[in-house]
């Protein structure tokens, strides 16, 4: 067996275990919304299934013989049902919204409890202890308010009780800083009071919390500025490429180093493969791949916060296990840090942006399977 079919069949029995728990089916049975048009989007944003599983899914003898192509039929099926009942960032499924920007729902008492119940099993509550003592490399990912501050006040934490972290990389994006309340620069003022955005944000996070000193930004995309839209972007062509600002489609990095000179690691900003909007992880898992150069076999930590753990880390498997063979762990800190809210809705939310991503990571392990099968 090839090491890409391990790496896929392992994707595949990861997914299965996560999708098909009994807290995922309890889940749903609690919250299900009546489809209310047959005609709203499901899929995220301007997404598409590739066409080469759409024709495969029409293919009703394979769907049903082959385990694979039943979970993706299933999986794809549970998150169309999640879209209408967990969504509290675009209950329309097409408007755009951040986090920050979700709305209530009029759940019960004794929902609100079992939703919890529920998420906690799934993986959106419990911090656990990194599986290993060393890593080769740490990502902290980025975020809006004081997340960046707080997930690299929480790496710095890991590596003060021993954890071996390697090169430190922040990830961020050049997504600008809310204005709209709730604003975000009252909050981010405290640590980044000069940040224009996101890779602004965990700059300075690195800075404060590793007392790492930044070197000039350098454009990776080999533009001199960001004021227009850079030549080399990939996704120039796509829907919503004219309406993208300049701004997103700029790679860059900067170098963090010690008091001594000594570059301890980098930050990084994505451009966005999703115009008009913002740059996700998925894109600076893509770009810390290609910058970093890894190789397999190595170990990397991504730091978040619980609740995104495991949209995330199925995020890292998709872009950094699966095409790069890299070990990856993901941990977040709990709702004790005062970085997210513990309630139902942003739960809920999190747990579609979980199922979205288990979806992605497993349609490319399938076409590996294809591929190398």
């Amino acid at each position: 067996m090839s090491v890409e079919i391990a790496r896929a069949r392992n994707v595949v029995d990861e997914v299965r275990s996560w999708a098909e728990s009994d807290a995922m089916t309890a889940l749903l049975a609690l919250v299900q919304n009546i489809r209310p048009n047959e005609d709203m989007p499901w899929l995220h944003l301007n997404e598409q299934l590739p066409l080469w599983l759409v024709d495969l899914l029409a293919d009703k003898e394979r769907a049903s013989s082959d385990p694979t192509i039943r979970l993706v039929a299933s999986l794809i099926a549970l998150e169309q049902r999640a879209a209408d009942s967990f969504n509290f960032r675009s209950r329309d499924s097409s408007t755009y919204r951040e986090r920050s920007e979700a709305v209530q729902a009029d759940f019960d008492d004794a929902t609100r409890a079992r939703i919890v119940e529920c998420t906690a099993t799934l993986g959106l509550i419990e911090p656990k202890r990194p599986a290993l003592d060393a890593y080769d490399m740490t990502l902290i990912l980025g975020g809006g308010f004081r997340s960046p501050l707080l997930r690299t006040r929480y790496a710095a934490l890991l590596e003060r009780q021993g954890i071996g972290l390697g090169r430190l990389y922040l990830l961020g994006s050049p997504r600008f800083l809310i204005t709209s309340e709730p604003a975000e620069r009252p909050v981010t003022s405290g640590y980044a009071p000069d940040a224009a955005d996101e890779f602004d944000l965990m700059v300075a996070a690195a800075s404060s919390e590793f007392d790492l000193s930044p070197q000039p930004v350098k454009f990776l995309c080999g533009c001199a500025s960001v004021s227009e839209i850079c030549p080399s972007w990939r996704h120039s062509k796509e829907p919503g490429a004219a309406e993208v600002p300049s701004e997103y489609t700029h790679e860059r990095s900067t170098s963090l180093a010690l008091s001594d000179g000594r570059t301890r690691g980098s930050a990084i900003s994505a451009s966005t493969s999703r115009p008009p909007y913002r740059p996700d992880t998925s894109d600076t898992f893509a770009l810390w791949a290609r910058y970093a150069d890894p190789t397999p076999g190595q170990r990397v930590l991504v730091v978040t916060t619980q609740v995104f753990v495991p949209f995330q880390r199925f995020d890292g498997l998709r872009r950094l296990y699966l095409p790069h063979g890299l070990s990856v762990d993901a941990v977040g800190f709990g709702a004790d840090w005062g970085d997210r809210p513990q309630n139902a809705e942003y739960l809920l939310q999190e747990t579609l942006s979980a199922i979205r991503s288990a979806r992605r990571l497993l349609v490319d392990a399938v076409a590996v399977l294809l591929h190398h099968g």
